[in-house]
């Protein structure tokens, strides 16, 4: 019986070999693919969070900002305002006595200087009355002289003595009076400056202050502009004092600054506005009475923090809001005061300090705390 098991022929014993050998490969194989299945996927396990972590910083960049610093600098306001041209002086020259224009002396539209005669009218009857009063204070004086000799040796009454001196004192008054008129026919011009055309001519009845003027002298050196200030900009500004003036006419080469003279105490009541006048220099003529002028009201220089207009938005509810970039980048937005515009920039009152660094273009994807990599701008880019 053993020999009988131990006699099996090779072949069967090779066939079994062969049968472990395809039963151990069916079950080697498989586990290999198993292994190898979970050696290739394993990466792709932890890969997402690897491209989860990229696909965020994708996501969420820093934001290339364009920025500018809020800067202090030296403001110089000015207010326009309209004005018109108004002599310094302006004189109306009338006639102190009746009578007829013998002769015009003066070119219309010349300079004249005062005391200079302007017309004289005809004299005849002022210096026949002047006569009479020469001749009248003689006689009156003689008959004072004689009178005084008497009341020494109380050969009359001190009232008679009296009414000689009280006539003496009336043909001395008659006297001044009858040179007055003679002289009050040269009609002579009270000051100096510019005369206009002559309202009358040689011939003409003329009477004493009459309501019409002779002709008009007007000063032009130096020359006044009067100019409108609503009340509530007057209470405003405050103080005018000392601030200068320029002005801007038809011709642009002129170039001409004065001073503030004065400002109205009151308002007009119909306007509600405040006069102010301003004096200037006018040698070369070229402001004329009458004339409307744009004046322009320098205020005192002051420091203020100043930012770009382009910098700041308006916010629906109409204030003014600018993005602050902090030390980390980070932005943030903020609302700021500012009411002025000086040379395309605002005038910032409140809400940003000398240095801050704000946004100038790049707004489109900001938003509170975003990461941005910012850019200085570049003086002359500003517009």
């Amino acid at each position: 019986m053993y020999a009988c098991l131990s006699l099996q022929p090779s072949f069967l014993r090779n066939m079994k070999i062969k049968n472990k050998s395809k039963n151990l490969a069916i079950i080697v194989l498989p586990a290999a693919l198993v292994a190898g299945y979970f050696l290739w996927i394993q990466p792709k396990y932890n890969q997402p969070n690897a491209n989860n972590a990229s696909q965020n910083n994708t996501v969420n960049p820093a934001i290339a900002v364009t920025t500018v610093n809020a800067t202090k600098q030296k403001i110089e306001l000015f207010i326009e305002l309209p004005g018109r041209v108004n002599g310094q002086k302006i004189s109306g020259v009338r006639p102190q006595v009746d009578g007829v224009i013998k002769e015009v002396k003066f070119v219309e539209g010349s300079f004249v200087k005062q005391g200079q005669q302007l017309y004289e009218i005809d004299s005849a009857i002022y210096k026949a009355a002047y006569n009479s009063a020469v001749s009248a204070l003689k006689a009156a004086k003689a008959k004072r002289d004689r009178y005084q000799n008497l009341i020494a040796q109380d050969a009359i009454s001190k009232q008679e003595f009296d009414d000689v001196n009280a006539a003496f004192a009336s043909a001395q008054s008659d006297l001044s009076k009858a040179k007055k008129n003679l002289d009050y026919t040269s009609v002579l011009a009270p000051i100096s400056g510019y005369i206009g055309k002559s309202n009358f001519t040689q011939g003409a009845l003329v009477t004493a202050n009459q309501a019409d003027a002779l002709t008009t002298i007007t000063q032009l050196d130096p020359i006044y502009v009067d100019m409108e200030q609503s009340s509530k900009d007057a209470i405003a500004l405050g103080n005018h004092e000392e601030l200068s003036v320029s002005l801007v006419t038809e011709d642009p080469n002129y170039h001409n600054v004065g001073k503030l003279k004065f400002s109205e105490v009151f308002a007009d009541e119909s306007t509600d506005s405040v006069r102010l006048r301003a004096i200037f220099s006018n040698k070369d003529k070229k402001l004329l009475p009458g004339m409307f002028v744009s004046a322009k009201l320098h205020l005192k220089p002051f420091d203020a923090i100043t930012i770009p207009q382009r910098a700041a938005n308006r916010a629906p509810n109409g204030s003014l809001v600018v993005w602050v970039v902090g030390q980390d980048n980070t932005v943030k937005s903020q609302i700021i005061k500012a009411e002025k515009i000086y040379q395309d920039s605002w005038i910032v009152e409140e809400g940003l300090n000398e240095g801050d660094k704000i946004i100038y273009e790049g707004f489109q994807k900001l938003a509170e705390g975003v990461k941005v990599n910012p850019t200085p701008l570049v003086t002359q880019e500003i517009k």
